[in-house]
């Protein structure tokens, strides 16, 4: 199967035609038909359902786009990969977990990249385990990542460590409680950030310690949100204190989880690695 043709499949199966698909990827729709049903010949399957609203893909479509398109991106990490390797020596490729850039230090990169003019720097905000994967796959050079990060093939140091807060709305029994037990929350309705954050993982962990699972009431993308709805009295947000100087406290209370996990950031590269020269430059700097 030829790479092209699985790139052409991927865009008519997302646009659901072949009109725009074949605009998109400058060739005639009839060329762009006749790539599909090559496809189709070649696999012995049918991929698209025909009709005068448009292409509907079948179950094998789906299946070929599913696992096509994870391939292409692959393939096209290990091109990026390829190519980095001649410029090792002149260019780094960050890597930022979802939250870490609210309390990352700037000034420390700036210093970095003043000190090293000849360094071209990129930086891109992933999930947590993306930028572990890709430091794996030598896409990304150094990460910044929540969490204590003990895995075979990498060096990791923890830079950076906060607490964890419960946002008490005004009016609930706990507004004037300077610190709380996670086990005061066993029976509070809770909005914290979704399962696409390490935190919300952490806290179920450290919940089901004191042998109770919480009451997510909210679970959210977004940490503002968190205090919008707490501030509507939908329940107690569960949230780090790293937003102390970013977002309005009005008619909420900040209240110290003593007992909860702590927060952290490590830096993180490829065990491998960490000798190469502009590497251990930025891990000096950190």
């Amino acid at each position: 199967m030829d790479t092209k043709d699985l790139r052409c499949f991927c865009r008519v199966y997302e646009e659901r035609g072949i009109n725009q698909a074949a605009k998109q990827l400058f060739i005639s729709p009839q060329g762009l038909s006749r790539i599909i049903t090559k496809l189709e010949a070649e696999l012995q399957v049918t991929l698209f359902c025909r009709s005068a609203r448009g292409l509907s893909p079948t179950a094998s479509g789906t299946y070929l786009y599913e696992n096509g398109r994870e391939l292409l991106n692959r393939l096209e990490e290990l091109e990026i990969g390829i190519r980095r390797m001649e410029r090792i020596d002149r260019e780094l490729q960050l890597g930022f977990s979802c939250g870490v850039l609210n309390v990352f230090p700037f000034q420390q990169l700036d210093q970095f990249k003043s000190e090293n003019p000849d360094i071209h720097l990129q930086w891109e905000e992933l999930e947590n385990q993306e930028v572990i994967d890709r430091i794996l796959r030598r896409v990304v050079d150094v990460g910044f990542v929540i969490g204590s990060i003990q895995q075979e093939g990498l060096y990791a140091r923890e830079v950076y460590q906060s607490g964890m807060d419960a946002l008490v709305y005004e009016g609930h029994p706990f507004y004037d409680r300077e610190q709380l037990s996670v086990d005061d929350l066993r029976d509070e309705p809770l909005i914290i950030l979704n399962e696409r954050y390490s935190c919300y993982h952490s806290f179920l962990s450290r919940c089901k310690d004191f042998g109770f699972i919480p009451l997510i009431h909210i679970k959210l993308m977004e940490s503002q949100l968190i205090y919008r709805f707490c501030r509507e009295k939908l329940g107690i947000g569960i949230d780090t204190n790293i937003h102390k100087q970013d977002i309005s406290m009005e008619h909420l209370h900040r209240v110290k989880l003593y007992d909860a996990f702590s927060w952290k950031i490590s830096i993180v590269c490829r065990e491998d690695r960490k000798k190469e020269k502009l590497i251990k430059k930025l891990l000096d700097q950190f």
